[in-house]
């Protein structure tokens, strides 16, 4: 049941402001499957990233469906490997959580797929840029140094990631055979790819307080006019 115009909606929450009551809200709408999860967690602020995250999920999509309770939903695998919500094949979804910040993407119409990092994760990027990268996306970060080849980088990440959401599929294979353009964050085309889409795909970043960016890939949808996006510092915002 479609509440608006918009067909893509998309949540991020900074959970840095979300305290103890915060994270008693979120934990009281999870599953005990996702409470067994979050116990799981080693380190307190990733066991509220989790909760926050998928509470997150619940409420957005009680948005489409405000007559669905949010500690309702009940979530499967489908066939191609992609979770799915029991019973309304109509809705996609699409989960990230990194430190500090989580987001999440319903569509009733079209697939999505979102990815968040941050520029701050430690990795040893070099060696993962002919793995990772496209030709294209190497020759811009070539021309970079730097913070700003940093972020490049981890900008073509999450948009790979997303892209790879969207369609149902892992990080699998050869990364290097997607590639994007970006001309700015809302200005973004896929160059190469396995599975090359349709021209009703769209790609986007938002980017976040601090290093932090989300990457958002729809398909089936026809440009950014369809995407409703909310940023929040608090649970309750």
């Amino acid at each position: 049941m479609r509440t608006g115009l918009q067909k893509v909606r998309v949540r991020i929450l900074e959970t840095n402001g979300s305290g103890a009551q915060d994270l008693d809200a979120a934990l009281a709408i999870l599953s005990e499957g996702e409470l067994e999860r979050f116990r799981n967690y080693h380190f307190a602020r990733d066991r509220k990233d989790y909760a926050l995250a998928h509470a997150l999920l619940r409420r957005t999509l009680s948005d489409f469906a405000p007559e669905t309770e949010r500690g309702a939903w009940q979530f499967e695998t489908r066939a191609s490997g992609k979770p799915g919500v029991i019973a309304r094949p109509d809705l996609d979804f699409s989960l990230t959580h990194t430190r500090g910040l989580v987001a999440c993407a319903v569509a009733d119409t079209g697939l999505v797929g979102i990815d968040a990092e941050t520029d701050e994760r430690p990795l040893d990027m070099e060696p993962l840029f002919r793995e990772v990268c496209s030709p294209g996306e190497r020759q811009e970060l070539a021309t970079l140094t730097g913070l700003a080849r940093t972020s490049r980088f981890f900008d073509f990440w999450t948009l790979k990631e997303a892209y790879l959401k969207a369609r149902g599929v892992g990080i699998t294979g050869d990364l290097s055979l997607t590639g994007f353009t970006i001309a700015d964050d809302g200005n973004i085309r896929l160059e190469a790819a396995r599975g090359q889409p349709g021209p009703d795909a769209t790609f986007c970043i938002y980017r976040c307080s601090g290093p932090a960016r989300v990457a958002l890939a729809t398909l089936g949808i026809t440009g950014l006019h369809d995407i409703e996006v909310t940023k929040a510092a608090k649970w309750n915002a």
